[in-house]
């Protein structure tokens, strides 16, 4: 038997089983590490009228969803929205762009298309709008193309995540690899406070340097970064696997 209930702002995941190593199958179904919290064996009797050892083991997981039935999927192209197709027709490669041997990921063609466009805020909009979100931070530069309409619909403030010197007031600074050199990220001092509900919104996660740098700069300041999202993923450079465990959800795929 598997039960899942909502515990604000965690998730309590409780599971009885027969034999222990059914756990492992668990955590491959739902794709979590769960920390167990207590772990006791017992005795039962089951309409079977035999005796069974039983383990019962309580979960508490770092996620934000009503339950695991309800998760939302963390690949709106996976999941065969009918925006998706439009969406990726518009988003043109480049090669050899801005480095050789770099297949460069153009959205300024999506720009061009009112409606495709429109689609691709929408969706975000859609995932994240009741969430109590209270921060979009949106990575340079793309990603302020992206983040202020998302920000705006759903009611949340808008705060730029910088390359160095281009901020006036004081900042905090993370510095990261990225897939053609090393680079770095700053954000005014004070532009989000501790306990504060942040989306972090770029184009593209390739590697995942840039996200994680994100991620780094919110939670040094207490934020609780609750989700990452990206119009394209590049899966086959496995970006999503540095975010540590951190939601990922984007549009559209690119191999």
């Amino acid at each position: 038997m598997l039960k899942v209930d909502e515990c604000r702002p965690n998730l309590t995941l409780s599971c009885y089983a027969t034999h222990v190593p059914i756990l492992s199958d668990i955590y491959k179904a739902f794709e979590i590490t769960p920390k167990i919290t207590f772990q006791k064996t017992y005795a039962c009797s089951c309409s079977c009228s035999r005796i069974h050892t039983h383990t019962s083991c309580c979960f508490t997981l770092q996620q934000n969803y009503k339950t695991f039935r309800e998760r939302e999927p963390m690949s709106a192209y996976k999941d065969k929205d009918a925006r998706i197709n439009g969406i990726k027709d518009q988003i043109r490669v480049v090669p050899n762009f801005p480095k050789p041997g770099i297949m460069f990921q153009d959205i300024t063609t999506l720009l061009l298309k009112p409606k495709e466009f429109k689609d691709t805020i929408d969706m975000f909009v859609e995932r994240y709008k009741g969430k109590n979100i209270s921060v979009v931070a949106g990575i340079e530069a793309r990603g302020f193309i992206f983040g202020p309409p998302i920000a705006l619909a759903i009611g949340a403030k808008f705060v730029p995540l910088r390359k160095p010197k281009k901020l006036p007031g004081k900042v905090i600074s993370e510095e990261y690899i990225l897939e053609y050199g090393r680079d770095c990220l700053e954000m005014h001092v004070g532009a989000v406070e501790s306990a504060e509900r942040a989306l972090v919104v770029d184009d593209l996660i390739a590697t995942g340097g840039t996200l994680c740098a994100a991620i780094n700069l919110l939670e040094r300041v207490g934020a609780e970064v609750v989700e990452c999202a990206c119009v394209i993923e590049l899966p086959d450079l496995k970006g999503r696997e540095r975010l540590n465990g951190k939601p990922l959800y984007v549009l559209v795929e690119s191999h």
